[in-house]
């Protein structure tokens, strides 16, 4: 739907009564009332409500004004900024007043650039932040009208494109880090039948599965090792995206930032200092661009149905909530980035789009050799981590670890670099530690 037509729609559904179970009822009633005037003055305080109690226990109604309170200021800033001719200011939401003295003098186009990215940043931000409960369709046909319109202007209507970014050759740097001679390997098998996975599941060991993923349109027609197609498939790199700073969540300095993807591009895969670290890490990428999420498929491996894990270990006592579908998780970063010794509660195929990767498995019957790090400060529990930093003990950069965890060098371990189109099988509850050699882009497929 073209894009002005879109708004009009928007608000009529936004403005329709609220269903008695819609969470949005339990809001008090003034706040509703400003949620059709002033709905960017909400936003603030919606997001300080998110961050009074941990995520699960936040009153759902604050997620869901959050949500209709972005989308509406969006609205507002895309109307305002088309009235004007690409000179909108953001900020206000639909049925604001304009206030005097804040219009700044802008060149042709720039203004267009800013109402644009004002109004992603709205959308995605309520992804993000709440997960747009009872909208995500409602904002994914947003983007997708934000899209059409991008596109019908870079045809050739005049306008000033945007702003280049660093990416400009059609691959990411060849630099990286030396291959690790590789001691003890993990089997091998070329693409298998549902029904030998199924006998292999048996066994609980890792494999590394090849050709698996050779149909997948991001390894060939649609590549993910392409910097321009990712920045297409991004709204021209507008679109934001969570990322790591630094080596390991583990590590002080460790921290967090919401990024528009150009500049996670710019600063931390194409351009940048080599020594800074910026990790796209467990993000659910997929559901928050659903293109990007047509470029690949579940493996079948999938929907197996795969062993508890096994008794006496850590896991065993556990109860883990049963998955109705794999959860998918997008890994997306330079050379360097890693992910410490630490053990998932679900099987996992790991696969790798774009790059290589070291990856380091223990069984879940060497866990008291590997020292989990127990409940920390602030009552988190951080027991599927390890306190033994592997890449110290991998790159030979910590000669005698054996004075703090002595019995860590009796654990006996698995290994493999995992090459584009390979996929890895990670039985539940196996340690694994992650180093990447190059520029990388992993899918993670969690499922039980």
């Amino acid at each position: 739907m073209p894009l002005t037509p879109f708004l009009t729609s928007t608000l009529t559904t936004l403005s329709l009564p609220l269903r008695t179970s819609d969470p949005l009822t339990h809001c008090d009633a003034s706040l509703l009332s400003l949620l059709a005037v002033r709905p960017a003055e909400l936003i603030p305080l919606a997001h300080a409500k998110l961050h009074v109690y941990p995520f699960q226990d936040v009153h759902a109604c604050w997620r869901r004004l959050y949500t209709d309170a972005s989308i509406r200021t969006a609205v507002g800033v895309v109307r305002r900024g088309k009235e004007k001719g690409g000179e909108g200011e953001g900020g206000k939401g639909d049925g604001e007043e304009e206030r005097d003295g804040e219009k700044e003098e802008e060149g042709e186009g720039e203004g267009e650039e800013k109402w644009l990215d004002e109004a992603i940043k709205l959308l995605d931000m309520a992804i993000i932040m709440t997960g747009a409960p009872m909208r995500e369709e409602l904002v994914k046909e947003f983007f997708e009208a934000l899209r059409e319109y991008i596109e019908e202007r870079e045809r050739g209507d005049g306008r000033r494109p945007r702003k280049r970014s660093k990416v400009q050759q059609d691959g990411f740097p060849d630099a990286g880090y030396r291959m690790p001679e590789i001691q003890f390997p993990i089997s091998r098998s070329p693409r298998m039948s549902l029904p030998t996975f199924e006998k292999h599941l048996e066994k609980a060991v890792p494999l590394v599965i090849t050709g698996a993923l050779a149909h997948w349109p991001a390894l060939h027609e649609r590549p993910w090792k392409s910097p321009a197609y990712l920045m297409e498939r991004t709204l021209g790199g507008r679109r934001l995206v969570p990322v790591e700073l630094g080596r390991s969540y583990t590590d002080e300095g460790w921290g967090q930032a919401i990024i528009t993807f150009k500049t996670f591009m710019d600063e931390y895969l194409i351009g940048g200092d080599d020594k800074d670290i910026g990790y796209l890490a467990q993000h659910d990428l997929f559901s928050q661009i659903p293109s990007l999420r047509n470029d690949i498929s579940i493996p079948d491996y999938c929907y197996t149905d795969p062993p508890p894990p096994p008794p006496g270990t850590p896991l065993a006592s556990k109860a883990i909530p049963q998955l109705d579908e794999p959860l998918l998780n997008a890994w997306f970063g330079p050379a360097g980035t890693i992910s410490p010794l630490h053990t998932d509660p679900y099987h996992n195929i790991l696969c790798q789009v774009v790059g290589k990767k070291y990856v380091r498995l223990y069984s879940p019957l060497e866990s008291e050799k590997l020292y989990p790090r127990g409940v920390e400060e602030g009552g988190i529990d951080m027991g599927n981590t390890s306190q033994v930093d592997i890449e110290q003990v991998e790159m030979h950069l910590e000669e005698d670890p054996d004075g703090e965890f002595p019995l860590f060098q009796q654990a006996k371990f698995v290994e493999t670099i995992l090459n584009e189109g390979e996929c890895l099988y990670i039985p539940v509850g196996w340690w694994h530690y992650v180093r990447s050699l190059t520029v990388s882009f992993s899918v993670s497929f969690w499922w039980n």
